[in-house]
């Protein structure tokens, strides 16, 4: 999986128009696609090791589940991407937090998937290096849903008319914080 661009609010800039960030919707579903192929792969790879793994239906399992996850979340960004063509509607945003929120929790399944059958000693040592690409190929894919709350940020401010996002109403200040809480020295 190649490594795609950070979109922009990660950089600082707040001047991402609509047609920006559909460009990163469609970049994000072309790398799921290209993630997807990836697992197919590993799938192949399985089933050329079958004998070797230690129980190959679960590491077939694992990599079915985020396949069919990861092609939801290729027609949803591609729904969104298409809807937002006609204009930023309420629920596009929550739609896209919304995917890097179920991508945030399946991360556990796959540290659950390095525990069980990873980080061991393994009857076959040869299969530790697909069994630990699949692991690593699904979790940056993952990761990389987590941009998407930067992206439904930015859909926020344009929805709202806004050429930036909007600061937030109580800003953390640590200087009264400290002054707060410790004891000034007596001159």
């Amino acid at each position: 999986m190649g490594k795609r661009r950070d979109f922009p609010a990660t950089n600082g800039e707040s001047n991402v128009t609509l047609e920006d960030l559909r460009e990163h919707l469609r970049g994000w579903a072309a790398g799921t696609r290209d993630t997807i192929d990836l697992l197919r792969g590993h799938k192949d790879q399985v089933h050329a090791n079958f004998s070797l793994l230690e129980n190959p239906n679960a590491v077939l399992e694992y990599l079915d589940f985020f396949e069919a996850l990861f092609a939801r979340v290729v027609g949803e960004l591609e729904r969104i991407d298409a809807a937002l063509f006609q204009g930023i509607a309420d629920e596009h945003s929550p739609a896209l937090r919304q995917i890097a929120s179920n991508a945030a929790a399946e991360q556990r399944r796959c540290l659950m998937f390095r525990d069980k059958w990873i980080n061991r000693p393994l009857p076959h040592e040869q299969v530790r290096p697909l069994l630990n690409q699949i692991s690593i190929d699904t979790r940056d894919q993952l990761l990389e849903y987590q941009q998407l709350n930067l992206a439904a940020g930015r859909l926020d401010a344009l929805l709202r008319g806004a050429s930036t996002p909007a600061e937030p109403e109580s800003s953390f200040n640590r200087r009264t914080l400290f002054t707060r809480f410790l004891p000034r020295k007596a001159d």
